[in-house]
């Protein structure tokens, strides 16, 4: 098999069929999980929207990426502004420790087993390093690429969620 790179699997992954009933499925398995403190995403290219389905959840926290290659959650109140990376940030500055995190919804762009990758910044394995959080990766059966390995910074999730599997670590 031929390895994918991100660029090609983030194509693919702005390219799925029948998106929404994919998305409804994704959100009808993650919905167990949504209890406690939960950070999220708003998704950019592509990626699986399940905000729309838990944005009212009160207790919902965004990341932001900041400048000096960090990433923290912030309290999400209802209102969103364009970031850095033109993400949607939260506007609330109310930063959650990581501690203080129980679960944490990752996007992804691409996964084999549970070992994700994403952009490639590693903004996301700096920050799950210090939380306990559960961590739950989301993606469509199409970005799964078996020739991906894992890197020594590198953060397995907990397990990945996509429209058929639920994929235990």
């Amino acid at each position: 098999m031929i390895p994918l790179d991100r660029k090609t699997l983030i194509q693919l992954r702005q390219q799925v069929e029948n998106r929404e009933k994919k998305e409804e499925a994704i959100v009808d398995k993650l919905e167990a999980f949504i209890n406690g403190n939960v950070g999220l995403y708003v998704p950019i290219n592509g990626e699986v929207n399940v905000f729309d389905d838990f944005k009212r959840y009160k207790n919902l926290y965004l990341p932001i990426c900041e400048e000096n290659t960090t990433l923290n959650f912030y309290k999400f109140t209802g209102k969103l502004y364009k970031g850095i990376f033109n993400t949607y940030e939260p506007s609330n500055k109310k930063k959650i420790d990581p501690l203080d995190l129980d679960v944490i919804i990752i996007p992804l762009v691409g996964f084999n087993k549970t070992h994700r990758i994403g952009y490639g910044k590693g903004y996301y394995d700096r920050y799950l390093k210090n939380t306990q959080a559960i961590k739950i990766g989301i993606a469509f059966d199409c970005q799964e690429d078996p020739s991906i390995r894992k890197k020594p910074n590198d953060i397995d999730m907990d397990l990945i969620i996509t429209e058929t599997r639920t994929i235990w670590r």
